[in-house]
Parts: structure tokens; sequence; C-alpha cells
């Protein structure tokens, strides 16, 4: 059996769901989680359950006990191989993994999934409501574009402010552009943890393409608390994507099923370049 810890937000569960179920299928072997990043004070929640997903779970003091000694930890503990992600990008030895193996890390990388398979597994359990299924028909009749902008804790909490890039308007208008540009009917759909800042500070006036062809803004703020994620699902609805340097938008635009999707995405995910990213994007999208 595969074990991994769930660690973060939906968008990190989500990668770290769909690494491991991947391998998992490659190796023709069981699956399961350690749960206990959930058990603690943490404010982020478990949120896989809004899918169709197998979620077997793992508990014990082996794998408390692992996890408080994982600096310790060289490769084994109590029997179990222990697989430690090292870097950011993707990691080569990571297809080198056998059974009975405890895997923790973000794999945030499309080179860890199995596209079609996770595809499958991150299909909504339930319908959306009257005013998220009205949305997405108005989507399907323009080129409706999603806009994501992340700011809360990338700008309130010191520690990630100094860590993660801080996406401009320059970032955004250039996205528009290159989107506007090839499409007819553009429609932006905003989605934000701040939607008031969003509203005060986009405009298509340095976009002058989607000016010329009536781009207008669609600002998304009903879908609170535990209704979030209805925003991954219209944002994987929409038919092109811009996304922020974030795990939602990311996976908001991956599930996007338009084959003709063209998905914007920032270059620079981190302050430091040294630490940025170079496998998270597929190659079809374009990094500005």
């Amino acid at each position: 059996m595969l074990i991994m810890r769930y660690n973060g937000g939906l968008g990190n569960q989500m990668f770290q769901y769909a690494a491991l179920v991947s391998l998992a299928d490659k190796l023709g072997v069981d699956y399961a989680f350690d749960m206990d990043f959930f058990n603690k004070n943490y404010s982020r929640p478990f949120g896989l359950d809004v899918f169709n997903i197998k979620n077997n779970e793992v508990s014990g003091f082996k794998y408390k006990a692992l996890w408080a000694l994982r600096k310790y930890i060289k490769d084994r503990f109590f029997g179990l191989n222990v697989y430690a992600e090292k870097d950011f990008d993707y990691e080569k030895r990571f297809e080198e993994i056998q059974d009975n193996t405890y895997i923790y890390g973000f794999f945030q990388s499309y080179k860890y999934i199995n596209e079609d398979l996770i595809k499958k597994h991150f299909s909504f359990k339930v319908e959306p409501d009257k005013e998220n299924a009205s949305i997405i028909n108005d989507m399907k009749k323009t080129d409706s574009i999603s806009l994501h902008i992340r700011r809360g804790d990338y700008v309130q909490k010191k520690r990630y402010a100094s860590i993660y890039n801080h996406l401009d308007m320059k970032y955004y208008n250039f996205a528009l552009e290159i989107i506007a540009n090839k499409v007819e009917n553009p429609v932006v759909y905003v989605f934000s943890d701040d939607i008031d800042w969003a509203k005060e500070n986009l405009s298509f006036d340095d976009c002058p393409i989607c000016l010329k062809k009536n781009a207008r803004f669609e600002f998304v703020s009903h879908n609170i608390g535990d209704k979030s994620y209805e925003d991954l699902r219209l944002m994987s609805n929409c038919k092109h994507n811009i996304i922020a340097n974030s795990s939602f938008s990311w996976w908001g635009a991956y599930l996007n099923s338009n084959p003709q999707k063209i998905v914007v995405a920032p270059i620079k995910w981190f302050q430091k370049i040294k630490n940025n990213p170079k496998d998270i994007y597929p190659q079809s999208w374009v990094a500005i």
C-alpha cells in the first residue's frame, strides 16, 4: 500500500491525491491517506469530499511518530519506506517509489498526474445549484474567461507575503490581451478572496483589444464558506483561464475540458527567481 500525508488547502490536497492515485494505478497497488493534518487546529479543512473519490484513511501512533520525527528519518521507519519531496519541481525519483511507502510533499506538477484517470476522480458529487448552473449556462454562450486574483494570506501574513510573488495589473492586462486577441466575444469572470479589491483595480483601460471587442467583467462572489469549491467548478467551465500563482486556480484551469482552451499563468510563482517552478504547467499553457 502507498500512503500519502495530506497537507494544505483544497488545491494542495488535489495535487497530493492526484500524484498518489496516479502512481498507485501505475504500480497496480492500493493506496490510503494519513489525515492527521486535519486533526490539528489548522484553518484548512479537508475538501476533497466534494468529489467522487475513494479516500481510504490510515491512522495510529506509527504515522504520528513518523511525522513528528520526519527530519531525522532517512528512508525507513517501522517497516515503511519513506519518501520526502525535496524540490518544488518534478522529481524523477518519484517514479522509483515501490509499494509499502509513506509519502509526503506537495507534488505540484502536471508530470505526476495521469490526466484521464484523475479527471474522472475529480468529478463533482452533486450538481450545481440554480445560481451556479445559470452562470455555467451563460459561460457556454460566450468566450468566457476565468480570471483569478489571490490576495488574502499572500498579502496579510508576513510569512507568505515574503515568499509568494504579488501579481500586479500588468500581468492581468497582458494575459487579457493574449486571450482577447484570439476570441470574439470575451466575458471575464473574476474570482478572488478579495473581490472588492478586484472591482476597484480591474479595468480594460490597458487592454485596447478588450475595449474594441466590448469585453465585460462578471464578478463572482456568492460562493463562500463550504460552497467555495463551486468557484473551482465555475473556473473549469470557462472556455479560457487566467490563473494566479495559486493551486486553486491551477486546478480550475486543469479541469477545463475545452480542447481549444487558452490558459495564461504567471511564470514567477515565488518572489525569489531561483525557487520558481519549471515543471508546474502543462506545455500548452502560456507562461508570462
